[in-house]
């Protein structure tokens, strides 16, 4: 998402609460895609240089461990892209087997690692990187920012599950920790937390 009126791009990593940010500044983003949606900041600088030079850049991510689980049931449950058990997704995320013919984008970009979509350059290119585990606090950052009046955000398009660690066996924990090691390693995350 961009924004010239409150100049800032908001680099929308998928379920990481993004749309209820989006919701904040377009209070139609949980009916129809704000333009833009889920563009990677590499996207935005090759579009809008002179905008992505100037303006306030932040985005959103989520404990990988978490952040599939909701992807799982998101995919599998809303968009109906496949049908298979959260252990047969990271299987085939493994062996590199597409998890739908009719979503190639689900392996190309929506399950790449959160902090390729973040770089340029192989650098992180926004100025502020928040967290979904504390996106209500994460958000008033980035209103101040903004230099606008913080605003309290709705959970909108909340996946159904029971907590995320339930999902998992010790070989699924280590095979997410070493798919998305890069994510472990710059934000920090674990399992479990």
């Amino acid at each position: 998402m961009i924004s010239d009126e409150y100049r800032f791009i908001f680099v929308h990593l998928n379920k990481t609460g993004g749309t209820s940010i989006e919701k904040v500044f377009v209070p139609e983003a949980d009916q129809k895609d704000v333009r833009y949606k889920h563009a990677s900041a590499a996207y935005y600088r090759k579009k809008f240089p002179r905008s992505f030079r100037d303006y306030y850049k932040f985005a959103f991510v989520r404990n990988p461990w978490d952040w599939l689980v909701s992807r799982y049931h998101w995919s599998r449950d809303r968009q109906r892209l496949f049908d298979f058990s959260f252990a047969e997704m990271l299987a085939r995320l493994q062996a590199g087997i597409p998890l739908s013919p009719v979503a190639p984008w689900l392996e190309s970009e929506a399950l790449l690692p959160q902090r390729d979509r973040l770089c340029v350059d192989g650098d992180i290119a926004v100025d502020f990187v928040g967290r979904f585990e504390r996106l209500q606090e994460d958000f008033n950052v980035v209103c101040a920012a903004l230099r606008i009046e913080s605003r309290t955000l709705d959970h909108v398009f909340r996946t159904n599950h029971t907590r995320y660690v339930d999902y998992y066996d010790d070989d699924m924990r280590r095979l997410v920790g070493q798919l998305y090691a890069t994510d472990v390693a710059e934000f920090g995350y674990r399992f479990g937390e």
